[in-house]
Formats: C-alpha cells, sequence, structure tokens
C-alpha cells in the first residue's frame, strides 16, 4: 500500500488548527463573560459591530440589553439609561446597543446575529416616530451601521425561516453600496431575493462557505475583544449600591433642568436646536396643511417593512422584548402644519404593527403634548424624558410590564 505521509500530516494539522480556534473561542468566551459588565458602560466598536460582547450580556442576569439609536445617544446626561443605572441601584444597569442612525433593519441584522442565545431574554428594542414620520432611511446612515458579520449571520441564519431571509435580502439588496466590496455576500442574498428552483440550489451551495466566513468573523471578534482588554485592563468587579428610587425627586429635578436648557423658545426644543424651528414663529405655517402630505408619508414609509422583518426575527427567536418608541412633539409638529388628529396615524400604524406579534409595546402617547418630554421634531429623549423611559425600563426588568 503506498504511504501518504503528506495526507496524515494534512489532517493532523487541521486537527490541531480546530482544535486551536475551539481553545481560543473558550477561552475568549470565558473573558468576556467574566467582563461584560465592566466594559458596559464603554460603548466600544464591538459592542455595535459584533456579537461577542452582546452574546456575553444575555448571559448576566444584571444586564438589561438595549438596542436603539441616536434617541438613546444624543444627549449626555445624568438622567440617561446607562447613567441614571450605573450603580445597580435596583439590580441591574443597561447594556446599549446603540448609534446615530440605527433603524430597524440594522437591528433586526444585529438579533438574527444571536440566534438561539435570545431565547427566552429580556431585551428592549428603543426607537423614535422620526424614523417613521420623516424622511427614508438614508443609505449612508445604514451603511455607516453595516456590519458583514450581522449581514452574514442573517442570510445564513439556520434558525430563522427562509420567508423571514428572503423578506430581509429584498430589504438589504436596496443598499449596494453596502455589498460591492463583498461579491460572495451579494451573490447569496441575489439568491434568496429570487424564487426559482435553480437560486435556491446555488445559495444552498453557498451555505458552506458562508459559515466559514461566519466563523472566521466571530473569531475576529474575538480578537477584537481581547486585544483591548490586553490593551486596557478592566476591574471585573463592579460597585452595587443597591436603593430604593425617589421617582417624584427625580423627575422634578430632571425637569427643572430641562427648563434651564429651553429658556429661548415657547416650545419646550432645546436652546441649541432653535434655530432651526424659529420660523414656527416669524413664518407660521397653516393648521393642517401638511396633514396629507404627512400621512401619506407615514402610511407608505418603507420602515414599517423593516420592523415587521424586526419583530419576526424576535418572534421566530424566541426572545422577550418590550418595544418602546418615543412620543410624537405635537406642538411642534402642529406649528410645523400637522395636527395631533394626522400625528396619531404614527401610533395606530405602530400599534397595528406591534399587536400582531402580542409584544408588549409603550408609546407614551399620553406625553405627547408634554413640550418637556423631547428636545426637538425628531423626539430625542429630553432629560425629563429619560426618567420615563427608565422607569419603563425598571418595571420591565422587574416583571411590571407585560
Amino acid at each position: 500500500m503506498r504511504s501518504t505521509p503528506h495526507l496524515y500530516s494534512g489532517i493532523i494539522a487541521l486537527l490541531i488548527l480546530i482544535a486551536a480556534g475551539i481553545g481560543f473561542d473558550v477561552y475568549a468566551r470565558s473573558l468576556e463573560h467574566n467582563t461584560v459588565n465592566a466594559l458596559a458602560p464603554l460603548d466600544l466598536n464591538q459592542t455595535i459591530n459584533g456579537n461577542a460582547l452582546q452574546r456575553a450580556a444575555l448571559t448576566q442576569s444584571d444586564l438589561l440589553p438595549v438596542y436603539g439609536s441616536s434617541e438613546i445617544t444624543m444627549i449626555d446626561t445624568p438622567y440617561d439609561a446607562e447613567q441614571f443605572f450605573s450603580t445597580y441601584p435596583t439590580g441591574f444597569t443597561v447594556f446599549d446597543v446603540a448609534n446615530l442612525g440605527a433603524a430597524s433593519l440594522t437591528m433586526a441584522q444585529d438579533l438574527a446575529a444571536l440566534g438561539p442565545d435570545l431565547r427566552g431574554k429580556k431585551i428592549v428594542i428603543s426607537f423614535s416616530p422620526a424614523t417613521f414620520t420623516m424622511s427614508k432611511l438614508p443609505p449612508d446612515y445604514y451603511a455607516g451601521n453595516f456590519s458583514p458579520l450581522h449581514a452574514y449571520e442573517m442570510i445564513f441564519s439556520p434558525y430563522l425561516s427562509t420567508a423571514l431571509k428572503i423578506e430581509a435580502a429584498k430589504r438589504m439588496s436596496e443598499f449596494p453600496d453596502t455589498l460591492k466590496d463583498d461579491p460572495f455576500l451579494h451573490f447569496a442574498i441575489i439568491q434568496m431575493t429570487r424564487t426559482s428552483r435553480a437560486n435556491r440550489i446555488l445559495y444552498y451551495l453557498a451555505w458552506p462557505l458562508g459559515e466559514v466566513e461566519i466563523m472566521t468573523m466571530r473569531l475576529q471578534d474575538h480578537a477584537e475583544v481581547l486585544s483591548y482588554l490586553w490593551s486596557h485592563p478592566v476591574n471585573p468587579e463592579i460597585k452595587k449600591t443597591p436603593q430604593t428610587i425617589d421617582w417624584s425627586a427625580a423627575f422634578s429635578a430632571a425637569l427643572e433642568e430641562q427648563k434651564q436648557h429651553t429658556l429661548n423658545n415657547p416650545l419646550g426644543i432645546e436652546d441649541d436646536r432653535w434655530w432651526w424651528y424659529q420660523h414656527v414663529v416669524t413664518d407660521p405655517i397653516p393648521a393642517g396643511s401638511e396633514d396629507k402630505n404627512f400621512i401619506n408619508r407615514v402610511e407608505g414609509h418603507p420602515e414599517w417593512t423593516d420592523l415587521d422583518i424586526l419583530l419576526r426575527v424576535l418572534q421566530e427567536l424566541g426572545a422577550q422584548p418590550l418595544i418602546l418608541s418615543r412620543p410624537m412633539n405635537v406642538h411642534l409638529w402642529e406649528a410645523l402644519g400637522v395636527s395631533q388628529q394626522a400625528q396619531n396615524t404614527y401610533y395606530a400604524k405602530l400599534n397595528d404593527s406591534v399587536n400582531q406579534y402580542h409584544m408588549p409595546l409603550v408609546d407614551y402617547q399620553q406625553y405627547g403634548t408634554d413640550i418637556y418630554f423631547s428636545i426637538d421634531q425628531g423626539a430625542h429623549t429630553s432629560r425629563y424624558g429619560w426618567v420615563y423611559v427608565d422607569q419603563t425600563l425598571d418595571q420591565f426588568f422587574h416583571n411590571n410590564i407585560h
């Protein structure tokens, strides 16, 4: 029999490589698990672009992952949830996964990447009405939040239905700039958007290579986190100060602070943003004159398709989410020609979208006329508004919202 030493050497080398990869993965997961609480407030790039830290956060009973956009990151205040709960006053703090311009499609891919780790886990999906009531998601916003790892995990997920992946692929294909440098991902997405048997066969033939890409990117994700930890040692011991929150005092203090930032206008707009809206006083827009345009824009907005994809991901992966909107800034929108009745189109469509999946929704509609809840037309949360959000997060974590 002919000797095959090269074959044996190749097999041994492959086994060593696999063992090294498994060992590295185990080591990385252990270190991430032990340090994720300390890393939570640092807002690292890998928190947004990877999934190693997000997976680690899901293993901690005292971290509440919150996925969102600029309504979370816009202002730096002791009342935002990350700072408000930093000492774990009621037994938890938040793990923010939020970035400017991150909308439903971005969050859907992000959560799809977590797969079965989401099952039974509480998470919060946060957004503002601006995503659904103003212009379409700019391609550069989507591109700025695009993660190849998350995109691959979505398209090649064995945990999501084919029908859901087809809908996601259709939307992802509408942002070609994010795919032009990755012809393989582009190829897989195109196969998913087409329905012929040949396309489906090509997709499944591509699956093994897709899994290799995912495993490689996961190891790179771990490497980035470990590189940070090795160069920035953190103390895994977190100081926790249990206490009873005086919500009445928090509301009063935050309201007084917010008023000090809205001294130059009657609509509660943050002083440094009023210049953008002051024309509503000097050149008033007729009441209700923009209702038709607003209603048409809201009802036909593509973000509803993306929200449905996001909600289906949550449902298929068995998460326990809270859907958290911000209220319309009623008086400012009225000054811009959109009546409160027309604004309610957003709430009606939002409730219809979420209720079909039987998920808890808090939309704060009753606070839309409170001029101090938001700082602008985009409903970015004010210092005062944050206390309402903090109270909701606390209730959700402690099972008082269902």
